[in-house]
């Protein structure tokens, strides 16, 4: 069995902005990064899954049409009350507190990274139960909990695992072992 996580496309928003739950439209590079993640995926039937923000939907529905499933565990961190706020203006103190300890402090109003990391890691073993080719269509977040998972990084290392936009990460499972095969492909 193979999964292939694929980050969504550039979104269309100005750098040095916190987002996360924020339902940001794409690009205008959209057609060209999506045709480009398009040419580097096998062509065989997959069970697909995305993310329901349409940074994500639109990208799972370009590559593979209406036949998938939006699911709300696949979202990338809450950041609740910084959502959509410049990193600058957070202010120092409170965004260095959570920079010390982002893997168990949650975001005012949102999640830690080990909420986002528990439920990735649970849709994720549902899709290995189904024991079907799958696609994950979602966020950097995401990803990067599910490759600290299949590698066992401690969570505070997993921001060494780069993800880029448009990019796949290979996985294969088989005799429930989960092996990593590329990233950022």
């Amino acid at each position: 069995m193979e999964i292939y996580l694929i980050r969504h496309t550039t979104p269309a928003i100005e750098r040095g902005t916190c987002y996360g739950f924020a339902d940001l439209d794409v690009a205008n590079t959209f057609t060209e990064e999506a045709t480009r993640v398009k040419q580097l995926l096998p062509d065989k039937p997959f069970v697909v899954y995305a993310s329901p923000l349409q940074r994500c939907s639109k990208l799972a529905h370009f590559l593979f049409g209406d036949d998938l499933t939006k699911d709300d565990r696949l979202k990338e961190l809450n950041f609740g009350d910084w959502e959509m706020k410049r990193w600058d203006d957070l202010g120092p103190d409170a965004l260095q507190a959570w920079m010390d300890n982002y893997v168990y402090a949650r975001v005012p109003g949102g999640e830690s990274y080990e909420d986002l990391f528990n439920r990735s890691v649970e849709i994720f073993k549902e899709v290995i139960a189904k024991n079907q080719d799958a696609v994950l269509v979602t966020h950097s977040g995401v990803i990067r909990a599910l490759l600290a998972y299949v590698t066992n990084t401690p969570l505070e290392n997993s921001f060494e695992l780069r993800v880029e936009y448009g990019r796949i990460a290979r996985l294969r499972v088989t005799d429930g072992k989960l092996e990593l095969l590329g990233v950022n492909e």
